[in-house]
């Protein structure tokens, strides 16, 4: 089931994030490798590109991790 209050993606971002075209996107789209539900126009959920990320590149979750405290630690030296 579709949860709408999980982030997606469209397939030109979903493209950007990954850093290739937008047809390769399409790509992965088809041969189930990205799960878009049944959504239209197409969204990529975020937790699908996690999985699609991390089976690519086992030590991605070190880069979220990160980015996550780094946004956290902006976020409170810009509100103090």
């Amino acid at each position: 089931m579709f949860d709408m209050h999980q982030p997606t993606f469209t397939v030109t971002e979903t493209a950007k994030i990954l850093g290739v075209d937008r047809s390769t996107i399409y790509r992965l789209i088809r041969g189930n490798k990205l799960d878009t539900g049944l959504s239209k126009p197409i969204r990529i959920k975020q937790k699908a590109l996690q999985i699609y990320a991390l089976d690519k590149a086992p030590l991605a979750h070190l880069l979220w991790r990160d980015a996550n405290s780094s946004i956290k630690a902006n976020q409170a030296v810009r509100f103090s």
